[in-house]
């Protein structure tokens, strides 16, 4: 959660105010030429970075206009939410996030510049991302039954890498050891690329992470992955099962991006952004590069959303309650 984006879409604010009929393309619906300015996404580097500018490509072709892609990163991706929940809510901007900016971090933050859900206007669940576990091949563990039978073995041995602090890789790791019962030391790097290079050389034995960045080294063979936190096994690697399937059907953790805009938006400017967002989100070009990353192209309505929202937030304040943690 490093870096935050967002979109502008004028076609859908400069209607409104003109009280004609522009509108996100739909199977009923003929989209207007577009006026003012280009819409914008901000979203940060990353894999948000990667994932707004998939979407800005194939939203040009729906909102019949270009979309850029403009990155704020800094504060664990507080800053680049805040900036785009305090842009007017014009139809003119909206952001791509990750949800834990939503979920995780007003918990693990005792100062937050923005409140949630007051401040925010849901559009859609865009991406869905499972967090994997993932061990050296040295360490000799194929499945998550060995990897707790080695921990049994040898408690307070094993050390397991999360990326980052206070964020979901690290909260699924204390969630694994506290359900496990694994005598596991957690260790909280600094984002995903040190703890996965350290991962690589040996350094490390054990990771929980997004799926995209280890999947490179899955497939050379180079790091094993033992389980998915999910609630269905990822169609990337259809034969790694998930915690559900090995006794821990309370641990899921699926890292989603979404897209939100400033409180105050309009429903039926929301709507329409979300509608083109759908669109989007089926296009080939968006699908398969999520797919061969090892995520999922996704679309939810704004209500649906809000609902997400507030059930993941509800999970994680537990999480964060009882395990005590808190950003630095």
């Amino acid at each position: 959660m490093a870096n935050q984006g967002a979109l502008r879409a004028s076609p859908l604010s400069r209607h409104r105010r003109a009280g004609t009929k522009c509108r996100a393309r739909t199977r009923h619906r003929r989209v207007a030429e577009p006026a003012g300015p280009p819409c914008r996404a901000l979203p940060p580097g990353g894999p948000t970075d990667i994932i707004a500018r998939l979407y800005a490509q194939a939203l040009g072709p729906v909102l019949k206009q270009t979309v850029l892609v403009e990155n704020r990163a800094g504060g664990s991706g507080i800053s680049g939410t805040d900036y785009v929940l305090k842009s007017a809510a014009d139809g003119y901007t909206f952001g791509l996030i990750d949800g834990g900016s939503l979920t995780i971090l007003p918990h693990t933050h005792s100062k937050m510049p923005y409140r949630v859900p007051e401040d925010v206007t849901p559009i859609s669940v865009v991406t869905r991302v499972p967090e994997a576990l993932v061990a050296h091949p040295s360490l000799g563990a194929k499945g998550l039954p060995e990897l707790l039978e080695l921990a049994k073995r040898q408690p307070g041995r094993l050390n397991m890498s999360t990326a980052g602090a206070a964020g979901i890789s690290h909260l699924t790791a204390l969630v694994f050891r506290a359900q496990a019962g694994a005598a596991v030391e957690v260790v909280p790097y600094r984002g995903a690329a040190p703890a996965v290079t350290d991962l690589v050389a040996g350094q490390i034995q054990l990771l929980f992470a997004d799926l995209p960045p280890l999947l490179p080294h899955i497939k050379a063979g180079s790091m094993i992955v033992l389980a998915m936190a999910a609630r269905g096994r990822s169609p990337t690697l259809p034969d790694v099962p998930t915690t559900g399937e090995i006794g821990f059907p309370k641990l899921l953790a699926e890292n989603w991006y979404c897209a939100v805009a400033p409180r105050g938006l309009p429903t039926l400017i929301a709507a329409r952004i979300s509608a083109a967002l759908k669109e989007a989100s089926q296009a080939p070009g968006v699908k398969n590069e999520l797919a061969a990353q090892g995520a999922e192209a996704t679309w939810t309505s704004p209500k649906k959303m809000l609902a997400l929202m507030r059930e993941d937030s509800e999970s994680w304040r537990q999480v964060v309650v009882t395990s005590g943690v808190k950003s630095e």
